[in-house]
């Protein structure tokens, strides 16, 4: 009997082995009609298009970016996270107006950063516009996600930070802190709910870890770490 479970249980232990050795982008969405405008797997390198989303009911930051853009898009967009060395980060570029979404990237690695070129197709075909994209790209520190700057085409000299939030809050506290000082403030006393940016112009700021720092109207607060090199733009 022993001997039957055994020989039963083998090919299920190897079918569990192969799967968890298949690259996780392969299995992250699924295939498809290349010309539809679906959330597919497209030139096995990304994962993109638009799909349904549920409403978002967490609090997050879903943007953290720099960038040049116009109204229209390139042919081709260039996408780039500074500052990971050999660690390959987690990229979401996004817009909650027309559910389009891009991840998995086979981002590539080189001496400025983790890159990627996306053809504007799809963003153009879906009528998605430029300024409703919202780009995320982190690493994971102490079981912590820790963010970098999404440049989206060129720096611009300053970062835009999104925030989701599902209800109506005011935040007394929004700020930018480094070493636990607020090196800029811009509260926000008026309760409002969707997306809530901050625009930083980081100046002469000096390279190191700083955090998006948020207390709301009831005294709960939120940190979000980032990192910043003025270096990573020249």
């Amino acid at each position: 009997m022993h001997s039957r479970i055994t020989m039963t249980f083998k090919p299920l232990l190897i079918s569990l082995l192969l799967l968890s050795l298949t690259p996780l982008a392969a299995q992250a969405c699924p295939t498809g009609n290349a010309n539809s405008l679906a959330y597919i797997r497209r030139n096995d390198n990304r994962c993109e298009g638009l799909r349904d989303r549920d409403a978002s009911s967490s609090f997050e930051l879903i943007s953290f970016t720099t960038d040049t853009l116009s109204e229209d898009y390139p042919t081709t967009l260039g996408i780039r996270v500074p500052g990971t060395g050999r660690t390959r980060p987690a990229i979401v570029v996004q817009s909650f107006t027309r559910n389009y979404r891009l991840d998995n990237l086979s981002s590539a690695q080189t001496t400025s950063g983790y890159t990627f070129s996306l053809n504007t197709n799809i963003l153009k075909q879906a009528e998605v516009s430029t300024d409703s994209l919202r780009a995320t790209a982190y690493i994971t520190r102490d079981s912590s996600p820790v963010f970098f700057p999404v440049i989206l085409g060129s720096s611009s000299n300053s970062y835009e930070f999104v925030i989701n939030s599902p209800q109506r809050v005011a935040f007394p506290t929004f700020e930018i802190r480094r070493n636990n000082k607020a090196v800029y403030s811009s509260p926000r006393p008026n309760p409002r709910s969707g997306h809530i940016r901050l625009n930083w112009a980081y100046g002469n700021a000096p390279a190191g870890s700083y955090q998006l720092y948020l207390v709301d109207e009831n005294g709960s607060s939120r940190t979000f770490s980032f990192e910043h090199n003025p270096d990573w733009f020249e």
